[in-house]
């Protein structure tokens, strides 16, 4: 800054070297600026410094007692910001805003406007006597309107991250646009914002003139704020020191965890970056590290209850949760989990990401670079001879056969599987490499499940579904008295408010492990599978259509792959 202000004061005779040097360290020692000091103390004329700057930055100095102010511009910046900065919005160029300043130099001034305003800032010079003159003309002392996109200080999260800094950088090299006030201030208002609307995750997503920030809400992604293309470095930069990842490293996917503590709870956000033609995407997760769930608060309806809670209860044996991404087949272990949670058995849990510290159990976290995979994790545990072992997800053949093999030696597993459905988990298994003898000896039972938007409990009332929506869905619901959600503040206009699951549960009968062992095909499963009275995902969701708990649009969403395939009566 000494430099600089050099350059500037020294052509047209302001001040010596020497008074300059004089002035910037008084000027530091007394927190003040070197602008105010000039001015106030020094006795250097106003318009000798606007001159300068406006030579030296090739910018015009204007004089405002000839300026006419636009209102519209006016109120584009807040009357506490503009006094903070001493600087005056004139008026609005193209999409830009002209701003008055007696130090066009300041950038924090100018990235602070560009972020309240929510557009580029074409600054100009003006003498610092008429900018105080033209904020007392338009921003009368009371009322003055709160700056935006600044929470209130109770509900400011908290962040913990564990260190100081990134890995392999020192903290200041870090860039300083990463902790500028409206970086910090817009990632606060982000997560507020997605804690009020329970988001599972925020997705930020650069664009070729700006940035749009996206939440996902019982499982649909909702607009939640869009800003200009500067303030991206800015927001990544911020969210990449919080979660200990290199700032300084833009073309590699990154991978990172933040600690967020508000008043009423305690969030744990996964971090993923990677690159894109416009600059960084970031997407965090939220993960709540208290509250596990429980099966009574789940949804299954009392008969699939019973068959899950006998599963639970049998000393050895696979029972398999399955679904798509995001479908809350974790949540649905955890409730299992929960339920054989006892001072009388050890329980050892293999999980990426830990999502629920549960007292009780000896949790571990997988980490590929460390060497602690999946199959790694399960053969060690199964040495100390658990009771219960989770496997939070079978991804590979080793570690499904170790699975498989262990529940045949007096252990009871509990995983997860990426499939579309029940039997559609045993054509997964058979595809991984597992052998169809150990799958039919080994598994108890199998959950399939999704996730449905619940209607709006405020905004409900009766319709009728499109006659396109039941000829997809092959079924037929004259006479029905059905309802949706018209839509109101408390769902924002969605007309669906929180979740409830859809589920399909496949005991492993005498004749299905038979059928399995030999290799029969869907089609003759499924009859089985019927004659068992196992209910499918479509049955169990028109089931829910009908209790008025989601709509037929709803269930071709989430379950429409499912629509094709299976028939139920209308």
């Amino acid at each position: 800054m000494s430099q600089q202000a050099t350059a500037i004061l020294q052509p047209p005779d302001v001040l010596t070297s020497r008074e300059l040097e004089v002035s910037l360290a008084q000027a530091r020692a007394r927190h003040m600026s070197l602008l105010d000091l000039l001015v106030v103390e020094r006795d250097v004329p106003e318009e000798t410094l606007a001159e300068a700057f406006s030579t030296w930055l090739n910018i015009p100095h204007v004089r405002l007692d000839s300026v006419d102010v636009e209102e519209a511009a006016v109120k584009a910046v807040a009357g506490s910001l503009a006094r903070k900065h001493l600087c005056l919005p004139l008026g609005f160029a193209r999409r830009s805003l002209v701003l008055a300043m007696a130090n066009p130099m300041d950038q924090d001034a100018i990235v602070d406007v560009q972020f309240a305003s929510s557009r580029d800032v074409r600054p100009v010079v003006a003498c610092r006597s008429e900018i105080l003159v033209g904020l007392d003309k338009h921003y009368p002392s009371a009322p003055r309107r709160p700056e935006a996109a600044v929470p209130a200080d109770d509900d400011v999260p908290s962040v913990v991250t564990g260190e100081s800094g990134a890995p392999g950088l020192d903290r200041a090299e870090l860039p300083r646009v990463s902790d500028n006030a409206p970086a910090v201030h817009l990632f606060n208002q982000i997560i507020l914002d997605a804690i009020k609307w329970q988001a599972s995750d925020i997705h930020i997503e650069p664009g070729p003139s700006d940035v749009h920030v996206r939440l996902s809400v019982d499982g649909v992604l909702r607009d939640c704020l869009q800003f200009p293309r500067w303030m991206r470095t800015a927001l990544v930069s911020r969210v990449k020191m919080l979660a200990r990842l290199n700032v300084a490293e833009q073309r590699r996917p990154q991978d990172g965890q933040i600690e967020v503590r508000t008043r009423d709870q305690c969030l744990d956000l996964r971090v993923s970056t990677r690159p894109t033609p416009f600059g960084e995407k970031a997407v965090l997760r939220l993960l709540g590290s208290s509250n596990a769930p429980t099966l009574g608060g789940l949804g299954f309806p009392a008969a699939e209850a019973a068959r899950l809670e006998d599963a639970l209860c049998q000393p050895q044996g696979v029972v398999l949760v399955s679904g798509p991404a995001g479908a809350g087949v974790s949540t649905t272990l955890h409730a299992m989990l929960t339920r054989r949670l006892s001072s009388g058995v050890d329980v050892i849990t293999i999980e990426d990401p830990i999502e629920y510290y549960l007292p009780g159990a000896t949790q571990v976290q997988v980490d590929d670079k460390a060497g602690l995979t999946f199959a790694g994790c399960l053969r060690a545990s199964l040495r100390q001879d658990p009771d219960v072992v989770v496997v939070g997800e079978m991804r590979d053949l080793e570690t499904a056969e170790i699975a498989f093999r262990a529940a045949l030696t007096g252990r009871l597993i509990l995983s997860t599987l990426r499939a579309d459905g029940s039997l559609s988990s045993i054509a997964r298994l058979l595809d991984l490499g597992v052998e169809a003898p150990l799958i039919a000896t080994a598994t108890n039972l199998i959950v399939a499940q999704r996730l449905a938007r619940r209607i709006c409990t405020n905004c409900r009332e009766p319709y009728a579904p499109s006659p396109e929506a039941l000829r997809r869905l092959r079924i037929g619901l004259s006479g029905r008295a059905l309802t949706h959600g018209r839509g109101c503040p408390e769902c924002a206009q969605t007309g669906y408010a929180g979740r409830v699951g859809i589920f399909e549960i496949l005991r492993m009968t005498p004749e299905l492990k038979e059928l399995v062992t030999r290799g029969a095909p869907e089609s003759e499963l499924r009859r089985a599978a019927t004659a068992a009275g196992t209910r499918f995902l479509l049955d169990d969701a028109l089931h829910k259509v009908g209790e008025g708990l989601t709509t037929v649009e709803e269930i071709l969403r989430c379950a429409r792959g499912d629509a094709s395939s299976q028939t139920a009566a209308g």
